[in-house]
């Protein structure tokens, strides 16, 4: 896996009181770990379960988040359609 890179990927949790969740990357072989700061400004500070977001994403080291993100953009344009 390379030290960095970009991906689209889906946030799995978000934790609006802490400002952190995860982000399942399809590409990618571990979950990439999010926090607020670095969420594009127009994200809103927040993300929510099952938003379709672009991640920049670096290797964090071992632990239980291999990958970090170092900037998340929501794709609005490529958001579910419910019963879609």
């Amino acid at each position: 896996m390379a030290g960095s890179g970009k991906a689209v990927g889906t946030v799995v949790r978000w934790d609006g009181d802490r400002g952190e969740g995860v982000i399942e990357l399809p590409d990618l072989p571990a979950a990439c770990w999010v926090e607020a700061g670095v969420l594009d400004p127009i994200a809103g500070g927040a993300l929510r379960a099952g938003q379709v977001v672009e991640v920049e994403w670096a290797e964090a080291g071992a632990g239980a988040h291999a990958l970090h993100a170092v900037r998340v953009t929501p794709r609005d344009d490529l958001q579910a359609t419910p019963g879609g």
